[in-house]
C-alpha cells in the first residue's frame, strides 16, 4: 500500500508538472513530440494527434519533448514556425515557468482542501529554527517528539514521534526544562505520561502511557525522547479563509527558503556538510515519509497525506526554479541572457552545460539515496 500511494503521489506531481510545459506549449503552437512519465527506457507508448504519450520504466519523473527545445538542432529549428526555438523569449519563458506555476497551484488547492476539513488550523510544522510564518496566528506546542531513542523506555513504552508531552505525574510540561525538572527523583520510578499527537490531529486525542524512565550516561534521568517545537498555524478569521490556500503555500515556501538558508550557513560555519545531508531527501526518504504518515495519520491519515502532496508540490516548484543548468530554472536564465544580449549563446555551450548539470543531479539523487537506504 505505502508503496502504490508512494507512486500515485510521484505521478501525480510529476504530471501536473510536466502538464503545465505542455498546455502552454500547445496553446503558443508549439509542437509536443512527447509527454512521458518517468524516466526512460520506454515501457509503452502511444500516439495521438502528433503527440507520443509513453510511460517509461524509472518512476521518478517525467518530460515533454517539444520540437527545436534541443537548440543544438541548429537553424531548421529556428525557422519552423511550430518549434520552439522559433518563439519569442518571453513565449519561451512562459513555456518553461508553467511547471513550476502548475505546482503552485496544485499546492494552493491541496492546502485549501486540507484547511478546509481541519477548520483552517494547519497540522503541527517541526520548526527546527525560530522563524516567524508571515500570515495567520501561530500556535506553539514545545515539546513534541522529534525522534525515539531505539531501545529506549519511551519506545517500550509506545511513544510515537508526533506526540506532545502535555504533563508527567499531573506536572505540566511545556519545554525541555520542564520535562527534565520533573523526572528529577523518578529513576526507576513508573511514572504516568500524558500524551496528545500532533501529526493525527491538530486538537488530538489525550492518551496516558506508563513509563520508567532510565539514566543516561551523565546520570540525568530520560524518557529517552529527543523534544522539538512545532507549529500549527491559525487561518480562521474571515478574510484570510478566504485566500487561506495562497497564504499557507506562501508561508510553507518562505519557511523552506529560510530554513535551507539557515541549514547552508551552518555548515558553512562548522565547514561540514552533515546539516545539508540530513535535510535532504531522495525516493526513498520520501517513500519513508508516506510510510509513516500511513501508519501514525490515524482518523486524519486522508488529509496527512494530501498536505504532504502540497508541501512536495511546493518543494518541486522551488527547486525547479533555481538558476541551475537542467532546471526550469536554468533554461529560463539562460533566455533571460538572449534576451539581455539581443541573441541566443552558443546552442552548443548552452546544451553541453544542461547535460552536464543533469548529470550532477543524477549524481547527487545517487548520494542521497544510498544516504537514505544506510539511514
Amino acid at each position: 500500500m505505502t508503496l502504490i500511494i508512494f507512486l500515485i503521489i510521484l505521478s501525480v506531481l510529476v504530471l501536473v508538472h510536466e502538464f503545465g510545459h505542455f498546455i502552454v506549449a500547445k496553446k503558443l503552437g508549439i509542437r509536443v513530440e512527447e509527454f512521458g512519465l518517468g524516466i526512460p527506457p520506454r515501457l509503452f507508448g502511444k500516439k495521438v494527434g502528433e503527440t507520443l504519450y509513453s510511460l517509461n520504466l524509472l518512476p521518478f519523473g517525467g518530460f515533454v519533448k517539444v520540437t527545436g527545445e534541443d537548440s543544438t538542432e541548429g537553424i531548421d529549428t529556428v525557422a519552423d514556425p511550430r518549434s520552439f526555438a522559433s518563439k519569442t523569449p518571453g513565449q519561451r519563458a512562459m513555456v518553461l515557468a508553467a511547471g513550476v506555476f502548475m505546482n503552485m497551484i496544485l499546492a494552493v488547492v491541496v492546502f485549501y482542501v486540507v484547511l478546509f476539513f481541519s477548520n483552517f488550523h494547519t497540522q503541527y510544522i517541526p520548526a527546527i529554527f525560530d522563524y516567524k510564518f508571515k500570515f495567520g496566528t501561530e500556535h506553539t506546542v514545545g515539546t513534541v517528539v522529534g525522534a525515539v531513542m531505539d531501545g529506549s523506555a519511551a519506545a517500550k513504552s509506545g511513544i510515537l514521534v508526533g506526540d506532545a508531552v502535555l504533563d508527567i505525574d499531573g506536572v505540566v510540561v511545556s519545554d525541555v526544562k520542564d520535562l527534565r525538572a520533573a523526572l528529577v527523583g523518578k529513576l526507576g520510578q513508573e511514572v504516568a505520561v500524558r500524551l496528545r499527537n500532533v501529526r493525527t490531529d491538530t486538537e488530538g486525542a489525550v492518551r496516558v502511557v506508563k513509563i520508567t524512565p532510565q539514566s543516561d550516561k551523565d546520570g540525568h534521568v530520560i524518557l529517552g525522547v529527543y523534544l522539538t517545537k512545532a507549529v500549527s498555524i491559525d487561518y480562521s478569521q474571515p478574510r484570510q479563509k478566504v485566500f487561506a490556500g495562497f497564504l499557507h503555500a506562501y508561508n510553507v515556501l518562505d519557511f523552506s527558503v529560510s530554513s535551507l538558508g539557515k541549514i547552508i550557513s551552518m555548515s558553512f560555519k562548522e565547514r561540514s556538510m552533515d546539516a545539508v545531508s540530513q535535510s535532504v531527501s531522495g525516493p526513498v526518504g520520501i517513500y519513508e515519509l508516506v510510510g509513516g504518515l500511513i501508519k501514525y495519520g490515524g482518523s486524519r491519515v486522508v488529509l496527512s497525506l494530501l498536505d504532504f502532496i502540497g508541501i512536495m508540490s511546493v518543494s518541486l516548484a522551488f527547486i525547479n526554479i533555481l538558476p541551475l543548468p537542467a532546471l526550469d530554472g536554468g533554461r529560463i536564465l539562460f533566455v533571460g541572457i538572449e534576451k539581455l544580449l539581443g541573441k541566443p549563446l552558443s546552442p552548443r555551450f548552452e546544451a553541453t552545460l544542461h547535460r552536464i548539470g543533469f548529470i550532477l543531479l543524477l549524481g547527487l539523487l545517487v548520494l542521497v539515496t544510498i544516504k537514505d537506504i544506510a539511514h
